[in-house]
């Protein structure tokens, strides 16, 4: 099965391709490039490490052009680990929708369990040995979806007081933009995190914006923050 989602006409709209046998690979690998024939990148999760090469080896075997070869590529698994693994069990699929969104999944059935089931299907072909897959792959692609938004949404300016993320995502954020010497964009982000709740992360932002308006020449503003960091923390 290979599970896809992209927007169309203004909604985000799943797919999936589901191989009945063994003999149906090839016409399925064509049907994935013909559906992204017109796409111009690529979102996944772990994907680099699995889907993608796995993937390639199969258009491989079959003599097939492989429509990901050059496709840009966003493995959404290194920002998750980057931006919110830190306070979070695991970097999974299923704990980032658990402890971002809030969402749990009824009756799901586990990842390693699916290989199994499918050879149950090609003996038995019992069809409700496979609802439970396109039910699995399919909210795989909604969080995958989702979790592009939330990770977007840390990095992109919005007005002051809009965001409703953890305080500790947007300092971890803020931390990756100033390691890409995005000064401006950090100190932004850090300005909103100044007067945050979040005792820990308001102290550790006045001191990265501190720094990185000494580094821009902006004293007086430094200064201040310096004063207000004694006055909180002597």
């Amino acid at each position: 099965m290979i599970g896809v989602g992209c927007l169309e006409e203004g909604a985000f709209v799943t797919r999936q391709i589901f191989i009945r046998d063994f003999s149906e690979e090839r016409a399925a690998l064509q049907y994935l490039a013909d559906m992204l024939a017109a796409k111009t990148f690529l979102v996944s999760f772990n994907g680099k490490a699995f889907d993608v090469n796995l993937l390639a080896a199969r258009y491989i075997l079959n003599r097939l052009v492989n429509p990901l070869d050059g496709l840009p590529h966003l493995d959404l698994l290194f920002p998750s680990r980057r931006l919110c693994g830190y306070r979070l069990e695991n970097a999974r699929l299923v704990t980032l929708e658990r402890e971002l969104f809030g969402l749990y999944r009824k009756d799901d059935i586990p990842g390693s369990e699916i290989p199994a089931r499918y050879f149950f299907w090609l003996r038995r072909r019992d069809p409700r040995l496979i609802a439970d897959i396109f039910r699995h792959n399919r909210l795989d692609v909604l969080t995958l979806a989702a979790l592009t938004i939330h990770l977007s949404e840390l990095i992109v300016p919005c007005p002051i007081g809009s965001r409703t993320a953890d305080p500790r995502d947007l300092l971890a954020a803020a931390r990756l933009l100033k390691d890409r010497n995005k000064d401006r964009q950090a100190a932004d982000l850090l300005g909103t995190l100044t007067a945050c709740d979040h005792p820990s992360s308001r102290l550790e932002s006045q001191k990265m914006l501190s720094l990185i308006l000494k580094r821009g020449g902006e004293w007086e503003k430094a200064i201040l923050l310096w004063e207000a960091l004694l006055r909180e923390n002597p």
